[in-house]
């Protein structure tokens, strides 16, 4: 899977979680997570539908850890 196809599927659950119609076109290296506004409870369902969406898991990392949506790109990436 190549990131423009895991940024595509990451758009539809940012959309979904944040219930937003935001559709994230711009550069996901300057995307930065604090910004998004998301809680702690939308981090676990973000992290629970990263998991679901691409096969993996991620009890190994907190989603703290990621710093923008290319850091989370690039980890799925690595896993997928």
């Amino acid at each position: 899977m190549n990131e423009l196809e895991i940024y595509e599927k990451l758009k539809k659950i940012f959309s979904i979680v944040m219930h937003t119609e935001n559709n994230f076109d711009q550069d996901p290296s300057e995307i930065y997570l604090k910004d998004l506004g998301v809680n702690s409870i939308g981090l676990v369902y973000f992290s629970i539908a990263i998991e679901e969406t691409f096969k993996i898991d991620m009890s190994d990392v907190t989603f703290n850890t990621f710093k923008n949506v290319q850091d989370v790109i690039d980890y799925i990436k690595e896993r997928a």
